[in-house]
């Protein structure tokens, strides 16, 4: 090593050694340079030097630079400068994906993200999926299996953002029912990963039932909410300033409690079970009182018990008027007589119990 003086700058010489590949990396340096080695160095050292930067390590800048890494940025910008993408933080994507839980994803969402037009199978869906994964920095991982124990058909979707990995799998869903005729039986959601049980169904119109139950629980609701706004606002607001001590009954049957008579409920029991009323058994007939009562809140509750092979129904209420207590005794004894079961009631402070002969 030789150290000179020169122009007030002190100059180290070295001898450096390096082999023809690192020569080679150094070429578009020396074209520049005209062949000039030391100034080749000193521009490769000033990038190098501008490339460390904002990184720990001289390894942590190599794994961010190498082509694997940087093919991702490229395709994301050469998306933004289009027009077709916009990039906002994981936190607010996240933020949207939370807060439309349970709203289904429009029809023209999932064919812009899948094109039903060259998309013919599960195969071809998932082989798309994993495609664009790469090439985005999704790093999310689909990939179909058979259930062991009957054959069950499973799309499998791993690693990634938990909240990307929800939104894919709900639009994986919705377009095999919509063009493949596959509606969902069951999902499980685990840690990092979400499995699609699948099953078969000829969809027509109507969002079919495992994609609504799974994914689309709140949907209709959401639907409805929106196109009358100011009643939705304005009942809600009633029910939470009351504590949800409201009643909600249909006109006619309104109509009836006024006129002093007690209303006939088997059309709504009949709607909700998709049969005759006779051919309800009791233990259904328990499950729809349940429904009844959550809508229409006339009463706070209603619990089953079981001894031996009797079963007991107890309706809890917090009416005082002894007119009002027997008129609710006899609105679903009505039920339970249409329906065809033996029973006998007592009436005990603010419960309401049907003692029946047998269970379900």
């Amino acid at each position: 090593m030789h150290r000179i003086k020169k122009a007030g700058q002190l100059l180290v010489r070295k001898n450096v050694s390096m082999e023809d590949t690192y020569l080679q990396k150094l070429q578009p340096f020396l074209d520049k340079n005209n062949g000039n080695l030391s100034a080749a160095i000193r521009d490769a050292i000033e990038l190098a030097d501008a490339a460390l930067k904002g990184h720990e390590s001289v390894e942590d800048a190599l794994g961010f630079f190498t082509d694997e890494a940087t093919k991702y940025p490229a395709i994301r910008d050469s998306l933004i400068e289009s027009g077709e993408c916009i990039l906002i933080s994981q936190l607010s994507f996240r933020w949207l994906i939370e807060n439309l839980d349970g709203i289904l994803v429009a029809d023209e969402l999932v064919s812009e993200l899948f094109n039903p037009y060259r998309i013919k199978n599960v195969s071809e869906l998932l082989e798309y999926l994993n495609t664009r994964s790469r090439n985005l920095g999704w790093e999310i991982e689909a990939s179909f299996s058979k259930w062991e124990e009957d054959r069950t058909e499973v799309i499998i979707i791993e690693h990634g953002d938990p909240s990307l990995r929800s939104f894919l799998a709900e639009i994986i869903s919705i377009f095999l029912a919509r063009y493949l005729n596959l509606d969902v039986s069951f999902v499980h959601r685990k840690s990092n990963s979400i499995q699609i049980f699948l099953k078969e169904y000829i969809f027509e119109t109507n969002v079919p039932p495992g994609i609504r139950k799974n994914f689309g629980v709140l949907d209709s609701t959401f639907k409805e909410i929106k196109s009358r706004p100011d009643f939705w606002t304005s009942l809600v607001e009633r029910y939470r300033l009351q504590r949800y001590e409201r009643v909600n009954l249909n006109k006619d049957v309104f109509e009836i409690f006024l006129s002093g008579e007690v209303p006939d409920m088997t059309s709504f029991f009949e709607a909700s079970a998709g049969k005759p009323i006779r051919e309800i058994p009791l233990c259904e007939l328990y499950v729809i009182c349940k429904e009844l009562i959550l809508s229409t809140q006339i009463v706070s509750d209603i619990e089953r018990t079981i001894e031996g092979e009797k079963m007991d129904l107890k309706i809890r209420h917090k009416f005082s008027n002894e007119n009002v207590i027997l008129k609710l005794v006899e609105l679903f004894s009505k039920i339970f007589r249409e329906a065809g079961h033996m029973f006998e009631v007592r009436i005990v402070s603010n419960l309401i119990i049907f003692k029946f002969a047998e269970i379900c």
